[in-house]
């Protein structure tokens, strides 16, 4: 079928013809086929019998030639996308990640060596129960009286748990008297999106690799329940601050939020160079059962849940439904925490400079919101808006559907 098929140029992939040539070859074909000596040639108009066939034949080429497109674009793993993508993730021994519960830090108080073991069950005042990550101990590192650990939703998925919300114990400890939480919770998320799995695919490359930042990067994001994480390096003898926080001497400073400590420490282990410091605020241990029980201690840093907050202005004549400024919200968090399809962004994360510039595709893509005037973005205590920012890496940026406020000018 002349003109009808797919074109390989080995600069550009491939490409398929314009609808007009496809039917100029098919109409050709038919017309040839159908030819007989002193008889009109085959009228193939769009509007014969003829070419009604004609045109049900050119739309199969095009179905055909679109699912072949599609198929060879799928090889490229910066756009593939589900069962391809998961296809080329098994090239790296890796697989989707499932759903993540929501993981909330919480503030305990109660009588000093009052022990809060893993396991232990509170609730938020909207009646989700949440179970405790770790055990720790009240006045045990922290002042007088008070404790402070994380609690994930026992149920997976990006349920929302604003500031304040985490207020009752269920699991009554005599000695154990309030929780509360000062920052909302890192919202969990539904399966890996495919922007996350490709992010963390080519992050993994070098997770084969040993004493570089890369590698131990590549192997802390492959951790069960890790939410966020950076690598910090300091190849310098001496101290330096990287995005605020304090990296020793020929070290690192793994700022990681999520995952066990045993689980962190070994990759430290496996990953690091021997002799390289490390910096942090918790320290973690790996025990080496090939190696005699040697016992390796490493500091990490554990991040505060920090608010962040957008704020978007829209202009003169802007009059949105109280349904559009929802979706406007939910489409706003959902690209925070890196699931909105729209725009593909990944979560925003520690150690990271923000721009309140990627939040314009996703706020353009709902159905009743223009004239966008300004959007901007804040942190902690939400009272200086700017164009960006640069979130530390002892920083967990969090949000709640309320921390998007629209403006109307």
């Amino acid at each position: 079928m002349a003109r009808s098929g797919l074109i390989f140029d080995p600069a550009t992939g491939l490409t398929a013809p314009d609808t007009a040539d496809i039917r100029d070859g098919v109409a050709t074909d038919w017309a040839a086929a159908f030819f007989e000596a002193d008889q009109p040639p085959l009228d193939t108009e769009p509007t014969t019998p003829a070419g009604q066939l004609i045109d049900g034949e050119v739309a199969e080429i095009e179905a055909k030639n679109a699912g072949m497109l599609y198929l060879s674009s799928m090889f490229n793993p910066y756009v593939s996308d589900g069962r391809w993508q998961d296809a080329l993730g098994y090239i790296y021994f890796l697989q989707r990640q499932i759903d993540e519960p929501t993981v909330v830090t919480c503030q305990l108080t109660g009588l000093n060596g009052t022990v809060i073991p893993y396991g232990a069950l509170v609730q938020s005042v909207t009646g989700d129960t949440l179970l405790c990550n770790s055990s720790v101990t009240i006045g045990q590192g922290f002042a007088s009286g008070t404790a402070q650990t994380t609690f994930r939703v026992t149920t997976n998925g990006p349920i929302e748990i604003p500031p304040h919300a985490v207020t009752s114990i269920v699991t009554t400890i005599p000695g154990w008297d309030t929780v509360d939480n000062a920052a909302a919770g890192d919202t969990g998320c539904n399966m890996e999106t495919r922007s996350e799995f490709e992010a963390r695919r080519a992050a993994s490359v070098a997770a084969n690799a040993h004493g570089s930042t890369g590698a131990l990067f590549g192997t802390l994001a492959n951790i069960p329940d890790v939410l966020d994480v950076q690598v910090l390096e300091n190849i310098g003898p001496n101290p330096i601050t990287k995005f605020g926080v304090t990296v020793p001497g020929h070290g690192i400073t793994v700022c990681i939020y999520g995952g066990e400590d045993d689980a962190i420490a070994e990759a430290i282990y496996r990953k690091k160079d021997n002799g390289a410091d490390t910096g942090g605020n918790t320290q973690v241990t790996f025990t080496d059962a090939d190696y005699h029980n040697a016992v390796y201690t490493f500091w990490i840093l554990r991040p505060t849940p920090t608010n962040f907050y957008i704020n978007v202005t829209l202009g003169p004549g802007s009059a949105p439904t109280t349904e559009q400024i929802e979706a406007l919200q939910q489409a706003l968090y959902d690209d925070f925490y890196g699931m909105n399809t729209t725009s593909g962004n990944a979560r925003v994360g520690l150690a990271s400079t923000v721009y309140a510039s990627r939040f314009y595709c996703p706020a353009m893509s709902v159905d009743g919101i223009t004239n966008i005037q300004r959007i901007q973005i804040a942190l902690g205590d939400g009272a200086a808006f700017v164009d960006s920012l640069t979130i530390n890496g002892d920083q967990e940026p969090v949000m709640a559907l309320d921390n998007v406020q629209v403006i109307l000018s």
